[in-house]
């Protein structure tokens, strides 16, 4: 074989190598998420293809036999993945209060934050790769910043594209405000803590009162009614909702409203045994007028909720799923006006007006219930 011949084979094999890292298969989302795999494969095997691709940069550049650099190199990235990767991800924005009001900018924040945790880490990689150089610690800081500016676009490539971002992206954090409701709704929801059920009117959230006092402490508890006795809904807690065999229920309010969401699996029977938060997901139940847009959640964050126009056939889907943040939509009613109000992460509760591409927080809690109040309290 020839010396172009052997460079040729040599050059084709780093784009074969970035060609597996740069393309996650969407197709496996049934049994997991692009993100999930994009994750696996980049824990378990990526970082060996970028320790080659930055062994290769950091030969080519210094003339450092490539026997040092790769084998030097591929420690180096599952040192910063396992160590750096997991204390952003798992540590660090476990810490931030990350909302739809904040997300973007942190986003981009934990992306910066990685990146630096990445350079601390793999430098003194870089430092014993470059021991023999002139002025080793200057030429092993400027070697780690160039090579992982080249190799972390890379990667943030491979996870953006398998990640849900059309949150961050495609649709507008707004003021309550700015979503008129036409019609008069009331918010019922368990607070932050676990410890009340609280009320207020879906048009100013922000003020609230207590109905109850409970103890609903598991991040799947939540609200859910019952058809009660002169037409009307009662209202029910869901508690210890994860183990649906030491699940409880206990009755809130009575009669509270004359037309109120109630689970599909439900409504062919009063005793059929309601799910918890993370299974209350599927066909958005509707306390509105007719409407031309129906509305489904997804079981995984990344399905998010999607919406299409019976009418005109238009769709549309709207999700987040990164590796700092990951949030499912659950626990959602469609109302007046093509609004849906829902939870969004863990106590996250939102309105929503997708065909318009908005947003809006509007309390903190879980397991909401929006229903029309009684014709007394209108």
């Amino acid at each position: 074989m020839s010396e172009l011949e052997k460079r040729m084979r040599r050059s084709s094999f780093t784009p074969t190598l970035l060609a597996l890292v740069l393309l996650p298969a969407t197709a496996w989302a049934n049994a997991g998420t692009p993100l999930i795999w994009a994750s696996i494969l980049h824990l378990l095997f990526g970082n060996a293809l970028i320790g080659v691709f930055e062994g290769f940069l950091l030969h080519g550049v210094f003339k450092i036999p490539k026997s040092k650099t790769i084998p030097l190199l591929i420690a180096a990235n599952y040192a910063s993945a396992w160590v750096g990767g997991l204390l952003v991800t798992r540590y660090f924005a476990s810490l931030a209060d990350l909302t739809i009001e904040n997300i973007q900018w942190s986003f981009w924040c934990f992306v910066l934050i990685a990146f630096v945790l990445t350079l601390l880490i793999e430098l003194p990689f870089f430092r014993f790769a470059l021991r023999n150089a002139e002025r080793p610690w200057r030429q092993s800081m400027i070697a780690t910043v160039a090579i992982h500016s080249i190799s972390y676009a890379l990667l943030l490539s491979w996870y953006w594209n398998a990640s849900g971002t059309s949150m961050l992206t495609r649709m507008d954090v707004v003021a309550p405000e700015s979503l008129a409701i036409p019609e008069p709704y009331a918010l019922y929801y368990i607070s932050r803590d676990g410890k009340q059920v609280l009320r207020a009117n879906l048009a100013n959230a922000g003020s609230t009162e207590v109905i109850a006092d409970v103890e609903a402490h598991d991040q799947h508890d939540r609200l859910f009614v019952r058809p009660g006795d002169d037409s009307g809904f009662d209202l029910f807690l869901l508690q210890d909702a994860y183990d649906q065999a030491s699940t409880r229920e206990s009755r809130i309010l009575a009669n509270f409203s004359e037309r109120a969401p109630i689970d599909l699996r439900m409504r062919a029977g009063g005793s059929i045994k309601p799910s918890g938060t993370a299974s209350n997901m599927g066909y958005t139940p509707v306390i509105a007028m007719e409407s031309d847009w129906k509305y489904y959640t997804g079981f995984w964050a990344i399905e998010g909720i999607r919406g299409e126009n019976q009418k005109t056939g238009e769709k549309l889907r709207y999700s987040l799923e990164t590796p700092f943040a990951s949030w499912r939509m659950r626990n959602a009613t469609h109302i007046a006006g093509d609004l849906v109000v829902l939870q969004l992460g863990e106590d996250q509760i939102c309105l929503m007006h997708p065909p318009s591409h908005r947003i809006a927080l509007i309390a903190r809690g879980k397991g909401p219930i929006v229903a029309e109040p009684r014709s007394a309290e209108k």
